[in-house]
């Protein structure tokens, strides 16, 4: 292991993959039209000695050029992983590791969890504002027919439509039409998730809930901005009516007291943002969460290459829970060795994360706004 810290970077590549979704995605409670494009900065790392590592890194040209030339055991320890100076590659540090040992990262990791990685559908969004009822339903009975297509069985919808977009009964009548024509759509096996993106007050929620209770909701995420004693109504709302849905939060903005939240049994599943805290912050976290009742399910919208590291933090991951994706197609991505087949990926066994991008693909990617290409120049 001394002799791969050793390892120095001598050349760093970005590229930015640009690809699409099979629709328009509409709206979410806050935030208007996401549309249909995808994209994906990927930072490709190269030691002195041959190695090679890629994954998910927003990482800017001035930063990476400070890392050139560092040793990798001034960046990256096990078996905690990236320290401060390498947190903007965090991504492809763990994969570059993995190689350089010749094992799948999620034995590097640890491989306590499945190798079965359950996915979500993560795209059903508020697309029916211009529709009546029948419109709606027909719509969003279409859309889970395209994620089965595309070998999804569990879907998550936006709700909160009365917090921007409709007025409030309005919203939440619609809201109500959507949970049911989706769980009728998917069948009873289907997990279904809510996500409100906080647009919801704790009575709204209540009445949702109220209204679909029959859905057989798995969680409801963001109902509302995090606060113990809304946390804690709400919890003793679903519990008092033998509702086994649970609390998802964490995405956005949490507040210092987060864990405790969980600690204290109001929320149930933490979802800070994969890409934003990294994998290093993800293992420290799942396994503060895994001395209570906590579960792991991070936020990973909008990135299409990083599922592929997020499930090898999964397979490795006894108290994980759902991986968040959506359809897309992304051009120039080696996925050969993965396979979403009704609704689970098996993570493979090759070296690293398992995939890997296109070098005439890689390349075009380097040459756009927010590519580079750094190599190392001793003095």
């Amino acid at each position: 292991m001394k002799e791969i810290l050793d390892e120095r970077i001598d050349r760093i590549d970005k590229c930015v993959l640009r690809g699409r979704r099979p629709r328009n995605i509409g709206h979410n409670a806050r935030l208007p039209r996401h549309g249909p494009l995808i994209s994906d900065p990927v930072v490709r790392l190269h030691t002195a000695g041959g190695g090679m590592g890629l994954g998910w890194s927003s990482v800017d040209e001035a930063t990476a050029r400070q890392l050139l030339g560092a040793r990798l055991g001034d960046l990256f320890q096990l078996p905690e992983g990236s320290l401060a100076r390498g947190e903007p590659i965090d991504l492809p540090l763990w994969d570059l590791v993995a190689r350089l040992l010749d094992m799948p990262l999620y034995r590097l990791l640890g491989a306590r969890g499945s190798r079965t990685v359950e996915v979500y559908d993560a795209s059903i969004y508020i697309d029916d504002l211009e529709l009546d009822d029948d419109a709606a339903r027909a719509l969003f009975s279409e859309e889970v027919a395209s994620g089965r297509e595309y070998g999804y069985r569990d879907f998550k919808i936006k709700v909160g439509r009365g917090a921007r977009w409709m007025a409030p009964e309005a919203g939440l009548a619609r809201d109500a039409l959507v949970v049911q024509t989706v769980r009728e759509a998917a069948g009873p096996e289907a997990r279904i998730m809510l996500d409100a993106n906080m647009g919801n007050t704790l009575n709204s929620a209540q009445d949702l809930m109220t209204r679909v209770w029959d859905a057989d909701i798995h969680w409801f995420e963001e109902p509302f901005a995090e606060d113990p004693a809304l946390n804690r109504a709400f919890k003793e709302f679903l519990l008092e009516r033998e509702l086994e849905t649970l609390v998802a939060d964490g995405e956005f903005a949490p507040p210092p007291y987060f864990f405790e939240l969980v600690e204290d049994g109001w929320i149930d599943v933490a979802q800070q943002d994969f890409r934003g805290r990294g994998l290093t912050w993800w293992r420290a976290a799942a396994a503060r969460l895994e001395q209570g009742p906590g579960r792991c399910a991070p936020h990973s919208w909008g990135s299409y290459v990083e599922r592929f590291t997020h499930a090898h933090f999964a397979a490795s991951t006894p108290n994980y829970e759902l991986l968040e994706a959506a359809p897309a197609y992304m051009p120039g991505v080696v996925e050969d060795a993965w396979d979403l087949r009704h609704g689970k990926y098996e993570v493979p066994d090759e070296p690293g994360c398992g995939f890997d991008v296109e070098e005439r693909v890689f390349e075009d990617g380097v040459k756009d706004r927010d590519g580079f290409r750094l190599v190392y120049a001793k003095v």
